[in-house]
């Protein structure tokens, strides 16, 4: 029975592993390739490029502090939700585990459940401080 339950879970991430790919692959856009340029004429676009990235860090001398705060603030809701995620994915995992084995290994997944317990208090405290220290930063 036992058997039969790892070809079953097996089978399912194989399915879920085809079906994930399958979805990347039809929303991945299409990149065209462009004819090749000679070296100079790759030499000058460069050029051209560099003078242009200089001219516009000339002319926009201000920088926009709550402008910043609020880029770091999405980048640690996009990372919290990530982590999130990842312990969804690993409790089940562990859940799916803990049914599946004997008492000796349930005894381990506990253990090792503690882990888990203070990885999720990390990610979650760590989105808290983190946005402390944006809003004391911001008030000066």
């Amino acid at each position: 029975m036992l058997e039969k339950n790892k070809i079953l879970i097996k089978l399912i991430i194989a399915i879920l592993v085809v079906f994930a790919l399958y979805f990347n692959l039809l929303f991945i856009s299409k990149v065209e390739a462009k004819a090749a340029k000679s070296g100079d004429d790759m030499l000058d676009q460069m050029q051209s490029d560099i003078d242009s990235f200089k001219k516009a860090g000339q002319e926009n001398k201000d920088i926009n502090v709550d402008d910043i705060t609020q880029n770091f603030v999405n980048i640690s809701q996009i990372l919290t939700m990530i982590g999130a995620g990842v312990m969804v994915a690993v409790t089940t995992y562990m859940g799916i585990k803990y049914l599946m084995s004997g008492p000796n290994d349930q005894a381990k997944l506990k253990t090792q459940l503690i882990g888990v317990v203070v990885a999720g208090i990390v990610i979650f405290g760590a989105f808290s401080i983190w946005k402390l220290i944006i809003q004391i930063v911001s008030t000066f």
